[in-house]
């Protein structure tokens, strides 16, 4: 059942407007709502009855090694008292993930609890949506980018006096500075099949690896005034261990033991999949 769909039912609706009403999103984007505000909302008009949910949230989040500091944070507000005088109260600021696990602690014989995990269910299903098709799209730009920048790159071997038939064995040169062995070798060590393009099944390092050796090795190549066929050789050969090195040094993992990841057509079809989703949160094929 959609957001949408459970928002009509007059037990739910109520609830799920204020929830949303007292929704608050920070300056770097982050959604968040306030522990105070939280507890009449879901059926805990008295904050003492409230607190224990609430402690119940952060220690399921201990206890699967979450910091829960990093979702439920102390912060204080003043409250008028009944003399008309003011005094500072604890309140927390509590994220979109610990407002879920606090209505998953509550009382399920609360209606507004009900709603609560009804509309926080949703909510992160919406956002596993949202974080899925922003990696798929960075993969996306980061496999266009790879393949301007092999474009980019052959381009000035061949001014420098790289032959056609000799591109392979310049661009080869890239793997066996970059990932210490040949392409045909990295394929077999990762298990491609000959037909299969390497960067169709690469992630995001390896791709950011690739692209910044290519754009590394046109631009030392231009401005050294690299010209003959092995010397440019050599040069795209250096430039890849260079990265290499690079990688090593900040304790990256090395490009040849980098996971496959999907191909690249599956993420082309689940991204358009995933644009075509309702907003509301409906039902999906995908």
């Amino acid at each position: 059942m959609s957001k949408k769909e459970l928002s009509e039912l007059p037990e739910y609706g109520h609830t799920m407007e204020r929830l949303e009403a007292a929704r608050r999103v920070s300056k770097s984007g982050v959604e968040y709502w306030t522990a105070r505000e939280m507890s009449p909302i879901l059926g805990y008009p008295v904050w003492s009855k409230f607190e224990p949910v609430l402690e119940r949230a952060r220690a399921a989040m201990e206890s699967n090694g979450i910091d829960s500091s990093h979702h439920i944070a102390q912060t204080g507000k003043m409250v008028e008292l009944g003399s008309g005088s003011e005094r500072r109260v604890i309140d927390y600021f509590i994220t979109r993930a610990a407002c879920y696990l606090i209505a998953m602690n509550g009382d399920p014989s609360k209606a507004e609890i009900a709603a609560a995990q009804a509309y926080f269910a949703v909510q992160t299903r919406r956002m596993e949506i949202e974080d899925t098709l922003a990696a798929d799209e960075k993969r996306l730009e980061l496999r266009e980018k790879v393949s301007r920048s092999h474009r980019r790159v052959s381009k000035i071997a061949q001014e420098a006096g790289v032959r056609s038939k000799m591109q392979g064995v310049f661009h080869d040169a890239r793997y066996t500075g970059l990932y210490n062995m040949s392409l045909r070798s990295v394929k077999a060590k990762k298990g491609l099949r000959d037909d299969e393009q390497l960067y169709d099944r690469a992630g995001p390092l390896e791709l950011s690896a690739n692209d910044f050796q290519m754009n590394l090795a046109a631009d030392v190549i231009t401005r050294d005034h690299i010209k003959g066929e092995q010397r440019a050789i050599a040069t795209n050969r250096t430039v890849g261990l260079r990265v290499r090195r690079a990688m090593t040094d900040s304790g990256a993992t090395m490009p040849e033991d980098l996971a496959l990841e999907p191909p690249i057509k599956e993420i082309v079809k689940r991204v358009k999949a995933q644009k075509t989703l309702p907003p509301s949160g409906g039902s999906s094929n995908a």
